[in-house]
């Protein structure tokens, strides 16, 4: 009968053990849950330095990031047009987001690197003084600028709480003022 009664308590805090270790683990899993909708609202997005500023686009537009070896000037185009940059046998226009955007004169680095956005039909690079890195940031954390009659405006999707801008890569691969279409001569009429 001793016996009997051992086992019993053995069964009931062996009970009480897996309990306690179910409720552990439900605990681990539903902060693990909580940590995951958390982050269903957040987005990754390349930082780079643009003089003093730091601006950032979403992943899902980059196409790549690196320091290009050289910039080619192309002539008759528009100031913000740096030039054309070959990736893999591909050219790529470089476009100076400081000038097209009118926020200040220009890139400050001798050694720009390169962002690579590519989208639909369109593509270009545009010349940064530095690039940072990759961030995740929740969208309820971007906070809207004020509107402004400045272009930058028109590209920002908000700023976030360390004031790094978020722009709009879609914005900008759509906007057909960053297109030269010229033609120099009359053979193309």
């Amino acid at each position: 009968m001793e016996g009997n009664t051992l086992d019993y308590f053995k069964r009931e805090s062996d009970r009480e053990l897996l309990r306690k270790r179910a409720e552990k683990l439900a605990l681990q899993i539903s902060g693990e849950t909580d940590a995951q909708e958390r982050d269903a609202g957040a987005r990754d997005y390349v930082f780079f330095r643009l003089g003093p500023d730091v601006y950032g686009l979403e992943t899902s537009v980059v196409k790549e990031v690196m320091i290009p070896e050289e910039i080619v000037a192309v002539p008759c185009t528009p100031d913000f047009h740096l030039g054309v940059l070959s990736v893999r046998g591909h050219l790529w226009a470089v476009i100076d987001l400081c000038v097209f955007l009118g926020t200040r004169e220009g890139l400050t680095s001798e050694n720009p690197g390169v962002v690579l956005l590519s989208g639909g039909e369109s593509e270009f690079c545009i010349a940064v003084d530095e690039i940072l890195g990759v961030s995740r940031i929740p969208e309820h954390s971007l906070k809207a600028l004020p509107k402004a009659d400045d272009r930058i405006s028109g590209y920002c999707l908000g700023v976030t709480e360390d004031r790094k801008t978020v722009l709009d890569g879609a914005a900008f691969l759509s906007d057909e003022s960053l297109v030269v279409n010229e033609f120099v001569g009359s053979d193309h009429m």
